[in-house]
């Protein structure tokens, strides 16, 4: 075998307890964002050229924000999903591994037991 094969399982828990919640935040922020916004409507005019030149730089920049927070969310979302598949994965073939030696181990046992004793 060319290597060991190992993993922190707890270290993964807590890994996946500290991303979970993560993508919430984000989302909280970016709501937060959003109802803020409404405080600053007015602050450049309704239909004047200095509305005209700064708003659509404005809601722009905003989108831009909402974008960036969203696309956070979904990547903690989805770190936190790849981090619990790892460790099911992990855990089944510790699981799978752990049954096979067991099963050899009653395996031996048992041919042991029939021969009487087999041991020189």
């Amino acid at each position: 075998m060319a290597g060991k094969y190992t993993a922190n399982i707890p270290g993964l828990q807590q890994g996946a307890g500290d991303i979970s919640g993560l993508s919430d935040q984000t989302d909280k922020i970016a709501d937060d964002f959003i109802a803020d916004q409404a405080n600053y409507r007015q602050w450049d005019g309704y239909s004047d050229d200095f509305y005209r030149q700064v708003h659509p730089k404005y809601e722009a920049n905003n989108e831009m924000c909402l974008s960036f927070l969203r696309g956070m969310s979904g990547a903690f979302a989805a770190l936190e999903s790849a981090t619990l598949g790892n460790l099911s994965n992990i855990k089944g073939t510790q699981s799978y591994a752990q049954d096979a030696i067991d099963q050899q181990v009653s395996k031996l046992d048992a041919s042991s037991d029939e021969s009487g004793g087999g041991k020189h």
